[in-house]
């Protein structure tokens, strides 16, 4: 799947598609999603999501709408982000079930 389906393809077609997508293949569409918020910087924002993240209860309903707003303060322009919702909305759903495959993996690795 190419980054820009993911953006236009209906929810539940996104979910079906992400489940089944290896690591290396999140991570491709993360950087170019970020790419297009204007983003540059992979490494930093991961490291801040990844923290957020932690720190969010398992229990917490808003676990998303709480990444999307992260997402948001990373952004330099307010002009766009009526614009960018959608990129965002999708992105934090990519960013999401990437942390958690990877916390699965090295969780995994270590038993």
């Amino acid at each position: 799947m190419k980054t820009i389906d993911l953006l236009s393809c209906p929810e539940a077609t996104l979910t079906a598609e992400l489940k089944c997508m290896k690591s290396k293949e999140l991570e491709r569409h993360t950087r170019k999603l970020l790419l297009k918020l204007g983003l540059n910087d992979y490494e930093a924002v991961m490291a801040t999501v990844i923290k957020a993240i932690a720190k969010m209860d398992a229990d917490q309903e808003n676990r998303f709408a709480a990444l999307q707003a992260l997402i948001n303060s990373l952004l330099v322009s307010d002009k766009h982000k009526a614009e960018q919702k959608n990129v965002v909305e999708r992105l934090a759903i990519v960013m999401m079930l990437l942390v958690a495959k990877k916390f699965h993996k090295i969780h995994a690795s270590s038993n």
